[in-house]
């Protein structure tokens, strides 16, 4: 139940990034972009935002009770001095925005396809992917 604030990463987007960043995204996602880039269907992506808000309100209620029970350990442990009370309505909006654009894979396709398109591109340039000399040239 030891979960420390971490200082909020700033997120690349996928258009902004290179062939390296969305194959990443695709296949190592982060905790938040997991979301995005899992193939879910529709009935899960309703109820996975409801998931994260009980969630989200089960920790509030664990750090209000730890920082009742002893406020300098609780500072210590998350860093701040008392606990923030969570915005679930705007949370919920984000989190099913998130899940939505997992339903079918949506996002995980769009990814593979920007990639494809751009190994493509650099293969139609006469681009070497892999940075070595094509050893059947003549």
């Amino acid at each position: 139940m030891t979960q420390k604030k971490k200082p909020e990463e700033v997120e690349q987007k996928v258009s902004a990034g290179t062939i390296d960043r969305v194959i990443d995204l695709a296949f190592n996602p982060s905790r938040e972009k997991i979301r995005e880039m899992t193939m879910v269907d529709r009935i899960q992506a309703r109820n996975f935002p409801l998931l994260d808000m009980i969630n989200m309100g089960r920790q509030y209620c664990i750090q209000v009770a730890m920082y009742r029970f002893d406020p300098k350990k609780y500072k210590k442990e998350f860093g701040v001095d008392k606990p923030e009370i969570p915005n679930l309505l705007d949370e919920f909006i984000f989190r099913t925005a998130q899940w939505q654009k997992s339903v079918a894979g949506k996002n995980l396709e769009k990814a593979t396809d920007i990639a494809l398109a751009e190994i493509e591109g650099k293969i139609d340039d006469g681009e070497d992917l892999f940075g070595k000399e094509d050893a059947w040239k003549e």
